[in-house]
């Protein structure tokens, strides 16, 4: 398997790319510059099987619509964030000044908690609140998208509309509990391995951080 990442739009969210070894593709988390990740994929000659989204933010949520249209796949996501994706104030857009409100037009699948065949992948989705309410980390085999829940050294905020301080130390305390090294290919910034981080992140070290 390969993962090719991309960090798109104005925060630089990472868009991920996942290649089997048949050249099916799902796209993780497609934030923005549309065009560009759709041409990235037709010059690989990939089969799009479907967008899958760790949590329906601005940020993570802004070229669905465009893969969607260019590819005809289905758009995944927890239940719970159903409505993100048409309502600015749940996704975040009306929070911050200069970032266009954004309501989508893609009907959303659901993203069931446990194990889901996805075109020709296999994920598991862990269901991991504190973020967003619906923030979902997603397990395709040795590796994890944590999305905007895990980051190499840091945490996702909790301040935003459905993020949750408790629920976060809950989902922190699942990853602590995971006792397989998974590449952690996060929401922002670079990669990096979760017993690095077991051993190193100081929100997965001292439970007083906030």
């Amino acid at each position: 398997m390969e993962v090719i990442c991309k960090p798109v739009g104005p925060v630089q969210a990472n868009c991920y790319i996942v290649l089997n070894d048949e050249n099916h593709a799902l796209v993780i988390d497609p934030g923005d510059e549309g065009k560009m990740i759709a041409d990235l994929i037709k010059g690989l000659g990939a089969k799009v099987d479907a967008v899958v989204l760790t949590h329906a933010h601005f940020d993570h949520i802004g070229a669905v619509d465009d893969l969607v249209k260019e590819f005809g796949v289905d758009v995944y996501v927890n239940e719970q964030e159903f409505d993100f994706l048409c309502k600015p104030e749940k996704n975040s857009s009306a929070c911050f000044m200069g970032v266009p409100h954004m309501a989508l037009n893609a009907k959303p699948a659901a993203l069931k908690e446990g194990a889901n065949k996805i075109g020709t992948f296999d994920v598991t989705a862990y269901y991991a609140p504190g973020h967003s309410i619906g923030s979902t980390i997603l397990e395709i085999g040795d590796d994890l998208f944590t999305g905007d829940v895990l980051f190499a050294s840091s945490i996702g905020r909790t301040d935003l509309p459905s993020g949750d301080a408790a629920q976060m130390k809950q989902t922190l305390n699942f990853l602590k509990s995971l006792k397989k090294d998974y590449t952690v290919y996060p929401g922002h910034g670079p990669s990096t391995t979760l017993f690095y981080e077991q051993s190193h992140n100081p929100y997965l070290l001292y439970d007083n951080l906030f």
